[in-house]
């Protein structure tokens, strides 16, 4: 069942999904080639049914024709772009990563908005405030050229958070609409990752911890949307804690034929 894909989706339906991730090509068509907009396609066609994709490489690359190298790049950049979002997934009953889901971003014009805010500022300039007829006319020339000019220049696009801290503030504001528990979020990772890379097995996991965490705050995050968490940084802390269990120590015990509690006996 891939029903659990829902609880990642932004958009409630196919036409929107679409139309959002036509207007991403659109906006950023010269800063992608044709890899990029095929590996986007592919995402979008298996986010039909539940407006989430859960795909490995290897399956967008056979679908491309492309290796699973340039897939990856590809999904760099269009998470760079802010066009997708790519949630690390643990797989429950196999422990340990599995493949990654992905999801379409809704769009956001930022230069609309830009333009918007200009237009919308009053302005300081009274009816009276007319500009002489001994001014030339090469001066107005001038006013309106600048006018123009500041008016319909493109908006700065608004980075995305490169730093786990930054993408746990995000994830929260974006979601639940409060990112003031995210340091302690933060400290609680901390505080589990260091505790086992002291160990010369794991000193080198930083990254795997990473993602635990940011897959252990997906999961909070939608337990808090049903109201199903008291207090956010406890879950947090007891889902961390598991997904590390389970990515580490799980299978240790699955050569045997019995379980650990039988071996005590």
């Amino acid at each position: 069942m891939t029903i659990y894909l829902k609880d990642y989706a932004h958009f409630t339906n196919t036409q929107d999904m679409d139309e959002a991730a036509r207007r991403h090509v659109l906006a950023h068509w010269n800063e992608m080639n044709d890899t990029d907009r095929a590996v986007l396609e592919v995402i979008r066609r298996y986010s039909v049914k539940y407006g989430a994709a859960h795909l490995k490489h290897d399956t967008m690359a056979d679908k491309i024709s492309k290796s699973n190298v340039t897939v990856r790049r590809a999904i760099r950049k269009l998470e760079k772009l802010g066009i997708i979002e790519r949630i690390h997934y643990i797989r429950p009953v196999m422990s340990g990563l599995g493949a990654n889901i992905y999801t379409i971003l809704p769009f956001v014009d930022h230069s609309t908005l830009t333009m918007l805010a200009t237009v919308d500022k009053p302005s300081d300039s009274k009816a009276g405030d007319m500009v002489p007829a001994t001014e030339s006319c090469s001066s107005q020339s001038k006013n309106m050229k600048t006018y123009t000019l500041t008016d319909t220049y493109p908006a700065e696009p608004i980075p995305t958070p490169t730093t786990l801290f930054g993408r746990m503030k995000d994830l929260l504001s974006t979601t639940i609409g409060d990112s003031s528990v995210a340091r302690q979020l933060f400290g609680i990772y901390r505080a589990q990752s260091l505790r086992m890379m002291k160990f010369s097995i794991h000193e080198h996991q930083g990254e795997l911890f990473e993602q635990l965490a940011m897959q252990a705050l997906h999961i909070v995050v939608q337990a808090a949307k049903r109201k199903e968490v008291r207090n956010i940084a406890g879950y947090f802390d007891g889902v961390l804690r598991n997904l590390v269990d389970k990515a580490l120590f799980a299978d240790i015990f699955m050569e045997y034929d019995v379980s650990f509690d039988g071996l005590l006996f």
